[in-house]
């Protein structure tokens, strides 16, 4: 059986994960139509994260500024302000 390492990790399997999460903790739920899209970017900053997911619920980014806040502020948590697939995982905070 083949081991898994933490630095094995993808950055679209990450941000897959991270997509997960915001639908269970908050209930943004994304079309899968969308989670694939984000969540094949090759590079993505913390802002485009969080506008994205917020236009893919049908909201505007520019009025639900809490939301948008609280999702780009998980997105710097886990990847730091952006996030490359070409330096992934070796940029992590």
């Amino acid at each position: 059986m083949a081991t898994h390492r933490a630095d094995d990790r993808t950055l679209e399997a990450d941000l897959r994960n991270l997509l997960v999460r915001l639908c269970v903790e908050w209930g943004f739920c994304i079309r899968p139509k969308d989670r694939d899209r984000i969540a094949a970017s090759a590079h993505l900053q913390a802002t485009d994260f969080a506008a994205q997911v917020l236009r893919a619920e049908g909201l505007d980014p520019q009025i639900e500024t809490q939301w948008f806040r609280k999702i780009k502020n998980r997105f710097v948590e886990q990847f730091g302000e952006s996030v490359s697939a070409e330096d992934y995982p070796k940029q992590r905070p």
